[in-house]
């Protein structure tokens, strides 16, 4: 049987630095378009914003479910599953919907993509081992 919780907090652990080296990709990668390709009225902001929201809610739900791991608070690994569809989106919009997508955000966001789905599922398999009683034997 594979430790769920063991499995969940590396995949946690992992996605810390990947987040950190995504978001500066993308802040890097949005600042380059931006400065060089034209943008309709308000494509702008709409996608700067996107960017922002999706990089404050990673942050919460990376600290929420490293949090929620290590002290085997089942609520905190709820919550973070739960930020997981709203920063999904996030990365769907940059993956599918901005106005102009470079090849290298294509594999970045279908990395992330990859990586919170699993780390969902191991999170729904955590979660289901919290709620099975203990056996001392």
């Amino acid at each position: 049987m594979v430790n769920s919780s063991l499995t969940y907090e590396i995949l946690m652990y992992l996605n810390s630095f990947y987040f950190g080296m995504f978001a500066t990709c993308e802040i890097g990668m949005q600042t380059l378009k931006f400065v060089h390709l034209v943008y309709k009225n308000d494509d702008l902001i709409q996608e700067a914003i996107v960017l922002l929201a999706l990089c404050l809610l990673e942050s919460i739900r990376i600290h929420l479910g490293r949090k929620g791991s290590l002290s085997d608070h089942g609520y905190h690994v709820w919550l973070s599953a739960i930020l997981t569809i709203p920063v999904s989106m996030g990365v769907l919009y940059l993956l599918f919907l901005q106005t102009h997508v470079l090849s290298l955000e294509y594999i970045l966001c279908a990395l992330m993509l990859l990586l919170q789905i699993t780390e969902l599922a191991f999170a729904i398999l955590f979660l289901f081992s919290l709620c099975k009683q203990p056996t001392y034997d």
